[in-house]
């Protein structure tokens, strides 16, 4: 019984683009990013994909309804995917969170950024990936589920599914807008088999590659 995980980053949003830190704060998708969306739907439509979820935080939002029409599928909106409270490194570029926050951002190199002020705790996030990943293998056995998420919420999955100890955040990494992670779960037991796959990005057949065109920091 092998049940299949296609974990989804949303395309650039507008504060993708300022290199600004997200979080709960909800910008759309930039230009940019919703044509990332497009190629995304263009690689995975071939993809025999059952079930399409989404986080509730517009850049998904878009990001899922634009690869749910190349699916065929309507996005099931669940807040549970959505990205981690950064509190008040929100709205900030990754240089003022290391200057405003010099110890904490040191500190990631050892496992999730924690003790920014008003943020949500890795713990409540890792709470969040169980269950959300529970209620999918319960609704959804042996079926294949593509979930449009974010960076830092991939990240906190992986480390659940995978089992690894909190330094897998810093073992880990985000992948570009768009990007895939894959894992397949069978008899409980989780296997990555693919991260931070955006070679979709290089193949616009309509003009050059986007890939030059996403932002490489990680704000999520």
């Amino acid at each position: 019984m092998t049940t299949h995980l296609i974990f989804v980053r949303h395309g650039q949003s507008t504060w993708n683009a300022l290199k600004k830190w997200q979080g709960h704060a909800n910008p759309p998708l930039s230009e940019t990013g919703i044509q990332q969306a497009y190629l995304l739907g263009q690689r995975m439509s071939t993809w025999k994909i059952d079930h399409l979820y989404s986080s509730d935080l517009l850049r998904a939002r878009e990001t899922a309804d634009i690869l749910g029409k190349s699916l065929e599928l309507r996005p099931t909106v669940d807040p549970i995917w959505r990205e981690r409270d950064l509190g008040e490194a929100e709205g900030l570029t990754t240089e003022e969170i290391a200057t405003r926050f010099p110890e904490v951002w040191a500190a990631r190199t050892l496992g999730p950024m924690a003790g920014i002020p008003g943020s949500e705790a890795h713990e409540s996030v890792i709470r969040r990936a169980a269950l959300g990943c529970r209620e999918l293998l319960t609704r959804h056995p042996e079926e294949t589920i593509a979930i449009v998420t974010h960076g830092g919420m991939i990240l906190a999955t992986l480390v659940h599914l995978l089992d690894l100890p909190p330094s897998g955040h810093s073992l880990l990494s985000v992948g570009d807008n768009t990007s895939i992670s894959r894992v397949s779960i069978e008899s409980g037991h989780a296997r990555l088999i693919g991260l931070n796959d955006s070679a979709h990005l290089e193949l616009n057949q309509s003009g050059p590659g986007l890939a030059g065109a996403v932002v490489q920091d990680k704000p999520s």
